[in-house]
């Protein structure tokens, strides 16, 4: 024990004596030089040491796979190049350590022991591990993250799959062909390629399949997946459709009914989110709306035009509109732009930014005269947050300027008793004069009106002034804060002469706001740009199809937000996986999200990875 004494004066960690000894190894014989199954063949004079730590340290082969793993710094120290697993050790202790010297091996660590109690060093220290090692030994035994991320992620998505795909149910006969979980696949592939038409689908990818899913379908599967099971066709159903054609449900039985499975995918998803330390309820959401192009006219062109066509007089010159046209397509902001639009709310802040409800936007156009419904603001928030709340508890709901009116103020602070936070626009006299009071005092950080009462007349759409009973006198609905804040906070910190651009916010916090209150919580509204990401990798997955029926539009929007959330789940299951391997890593449950691990595209990658290694032949195969 004389190596062991003087290894002591020198480190206070039973890890670094033991990685110094000079240990006889040659005196021993491996038993069994390769060993396992496919398993790795770890080192015989690592394993030896490693054992050897086991023994002065009291742990079981269990807690000492653990440590390992938990402290990479223990792999460099005992040169191993990955952390063994419990069997490994067992199999080690069982099948390659001789009766010798495995009593060596408890010979030599009682010695160690009672040498580190001399020294001054007691049980509990010897169990305890390195809290300052070598940064050098981190760097090197620790596996890089992307390393982890590539050979965890297939199993996590494989995983995610299984707990999604049974949510979305064609309804088909059990003994049909191809099952449901091929048809979303094929979607899948759809969203993966930049032209992705369930034909070209079908043409890229299953050219290389053996028994290929038809386009045809897919198609059918789609309808019906979107069309109620107890729809009941009604004669205006098929007096509005081309006679060759089956009649389409109306727009909303069909969002209605994929909504449902969306939420039914959604919970299985915050199932697993849950299970981590770090998300927290309740959360906080963003509302806002995309829109999905649709390129084609709404007009008839001149040559198409009969002379008993119906005209429409659009900037100063007739139109003629062309019958079945979509009737969910919107006018763009410009006269040519022609799309479908969608409200979603998704969760924001800290949370994984995960799609938690989406609801279809209708608008009357100028191309459908006075025939035409419209989807009021107050009702998309109302339909969005009945979705949502079925799912998570919500504290905060921000949206941008286009959500400013009493009607979703209404809704959200009396229907459904959530915060909200919204700018508003500055359109009443004591606004502006309050905006430009704050504008012209230098000293004047950010200016607050509490208890401003706000009241639902009888022109707001959506709501039943008359009916609803959760208006008060004269339609009073509940008191908002006004609060204007800067627009950009480091200018007036440098530049109080400057003008400086203010906005106003309004909220239904009832809690007394002050001027500095104030400012921390619009800085909250920064959040809401999780859901402008969000869109921008969204919008690209959304497939391009001919169809205008509008389950397969409908659906193939939904499915899109539905890959977005799968890559967020993906995302947040490695990264607690990450922190349960690496102390270093990982977050409390009120710091920022943690910046992502897994990028969309090699999720996407590692996704069509998955789809060939289980139903595609290889390219070279003979058919």
């Amino acid at each position: 024990m004389t190596q062991a004494e003087a290894l002591f004066d020198v480190h206070d960690n039973v890890s670094r004596v033991i990685s110094d000894l000079d240990v006889p190894i040659d005196d021993f014989h491996d038993e069994y030089g390769v060993w396992g199954d496919g398993d790795s063949v770890f080192d015989f004079e690592s394993m030896f040491r490693l054992f050897l730590y086991k023994e002065v340290a009291g742990f079981s082969q269990k807690e000492v796979a653990e440590r390992v793993e938990q402290w990479p710094y223990l792999q460099s120290r005992f040169e191993l190049d990955s952390p063994p697993t419990q069997q490994a050790l067992s199999h080690t202790k069982r099948r390659r350590f001789s009766r010798p010297l495995r009593q060596f091996i408890q010979d030599v660590a009682a010695g160690i022991r009672d040498v580190a109690h001399e020294a001054g060093i007691s049980s509990t220290e010897l169990a305890e591990g390195d809290t300052n090692p070598d940064p050098s030994e981190v760097r090197e035994s620790r596996q890089p993250l992307h390393h982890y991320v590539d050979n965890h992620a297939p199993g996590v998505i494989e995983s995610l799959l299984d707990t999604v795909v049974p949510a979305f149910d064609t309804g088909r006969a059990a003994n049909t062909k191809h099952d449901d979980r091929t048809v979303w696949e094929h979607q899948t592939l759809m969203s993966l390629m930049d032209t992705a038409g369930t034909r070209a689908a079908y043409r890229s990818f299953n050219k290389f399949r053996s028994d290929a899913l038809h386009h045809d379908t897919h198609t059918r599967a789609v309808k019906k997946l979107g069309t109620p099971s107890d729809y009941q066709y009604t004669f205006t159903d098929y007096s509005t459709t081309e006679s060759n054609r089956t009649p389409v449900p109306d727009w909303r039985s069909i969002a209605t009914t994929v909504q449902q499975q969306f939420s039914d995918a959604v919970e299985g998803m915050l199932e697993t989110v849950k299970g981590s330390e770090t998300f927290t309820e309740p959360v906080v959401a963003a509302i806002d709306v995309t829109n999905v192009p649709y390129h084609v006219s709404p007009w008839k062109g001149d040559d198409d035009i009969q002379p008993d066509d119906e005209r429409v007089w659009v900037n100063g010159r007739p139109r003629v509109p062309k019958p079945e046209y979509p009737e969910m397509v919107n006018g763009g902001k410009e006269d040519s732009v022609y799309e479908f639009q969608y409200a979603t709310l998704t969760i924001v802040g800290r949370n994984a930014p995960l799609v938690l409800a989406i609801e279809p936007v209708r608008h009357n156009s100028n191309w459908e005269g006075d025939d035409g419904d419209t989807s009021t603001w107050a009702e998309v928030v109302d339909r969005l947050l009945e979705q949502a709340r079925e799912l998570v508890d919500i504290q905060l709901v921000m949206a941008d300027r286009a959500f400013d009116s009493h009607g979703v103020f209404h809704v959200l602070d009396q229907k459904h008793d959530v915060n909200y936070l919204i700018p508003k626009k500055t359109d009443s006299k004591r606004l502006r004069a309050d905006a430009e009071k704050v504008r012209e005092d230098s000293e004047l950080k950010s200016l607050v009106e509490q208890d401003a009462s706000l009241y639902v007349q009888d022109d707001v759409a959506y709501v039943d002034v008359e009916s609803d009973e959760r208006l008060r006198e004269n339609g009073y609905s509940h008191d908002v804060t006004f609060m204007h804040v800067p627009a950009d906070r480091k200018k007036w910190d440098t530049s109080p002469e400057r003008e400086i651009p203010y906005a106003l916010f309004v909220t239904n916090r009832s809690d007394e706001i002050s001027p500095m209150d104030a400012l921390g919580f619009t800085n909250r509204y920064s959040d809401r740009w999780d859901i402008e990401i969000e869109y921008k990798m969204i919008t690209p997955l959304v497939p391009s199809i001919a169809s205008r029926d509008y389950r397969m539009r409908f659906f193939s929007f939904v499915f899109s937000c539905l890959l977005y959330n799968m890559w967020r789940v993906t995302d947040h299951s490695l990264k607690v996986l990450i922190s349960e391997a690496d102390e270093h890593y990982g977050r409390g449950k009120h710091e920022k999200r943690l910046d992502t691990v897994l990028p969309l595209s090699d999720y996407l990658a590692s996704s069509i990875v998955l789809l060939f290694g289980r139903g595609f032949d290889p390219p070279d195969a003979p058919a």
